[in-house]
């Protein structure tokens, strides 16, 4: 879930509603079996967008890793009233998750990541299909992240497999690209200046540009689920 915040609430009022009382609120319910909570950064760097005249940019302010026993549709999202109260807009997805790089944590629940991590939602490039999209991003496309990215520490894959509600529906997929430190995404995002080149021929194959929300997070997982033996 991508969540904007409510014209009016500021960003630690945001952060403190979103984590000290949506997410306990999450974790009471039985059918939850994950969640992380990530935040905007207060430093968006070159994803900086122009505040409006309530201060609120285009940047989404949170972004919700929910794992459920079952997700049929927006009723079975935890606390969903609540979590609507703090937003201005929601935009929820179904999602298949791949983590073809994953660092090890050795944090517990409940204590924020190190680093920082760009949140990307991603829109097929025309006239490619969602299906010739996910095969380009995960097929081709991740081993050359893998390569050409030397400060990530850590790269996930949502891919969309649904649109619960109507903002979300021209995204095809979101992107976490996790740094251990803010030097690591500034100064090693790309090997070189040929590699970049690599990098930004083949995204231009399949994407377009990202979408409105884009930009720099911290994470915070609070509920990690059990993977059985």
């Amino acid at each position: 879930m991508a969540v904007w915040r409510a014209a009016g609430t500021t960003a630690s009022d945001f952060r403190a509603a979103l984590v000290d009382e949506w997410a306990r609120l999450a974790t009471e319910t039985e059918t939850l079996v994950d969640l992380t909570v990530s935040l905007a950064a207060a430093d968006q760097g070159v994803y900086a967008r122009k505040p409006d005249a309530d201060g609120l940019t285009s940047n989404a302010d949170g972004f919700l890793v929910v794992g459920l026993v079952q997700a049929h549709d927006l009723d079975d999202l935890p606390g969903r009233d609540e979590l609507y109260r703090l937003a201005r807009r929601v935009d929820v997805w179904r999602v298949r998750t791949d983590r073809p790089k994953q660092y090890a944590r050795t944090w517990p629940d409940g204590t924020e990541a190190p680093g920082l991590k760009l949140v990307s939602f991603m829109r097929r490039a025309e006239p490619m299909n969602h299906e010739q999209f996910v095969r380009h991003w995960t097929e081709r496309h991740t081993p050359l992240a893998l390569e050409h990215h030397p400060g990530l520490w850590n790269y996930t894959q949502h891919v969309v497999r649904r649109a619960y509600t109507p903002g979300g529906r021209d995204v095809d997929g979101i992107a976490e690209l996790h740094f251990a430190t803010r030097d690591d995404f500034e100064q090693r995002f790309f090997d070189s200046d040929a590699g970049q080149r690599v990098i930004m021929d083949d995204v231009a194959r399949f994407m377009s540009r990202p979408g409105a929300g884009s930009g720099l997070m911290t994470e915070l997982p609070i509920l990690t689920a059990v993977e059985s033996a």
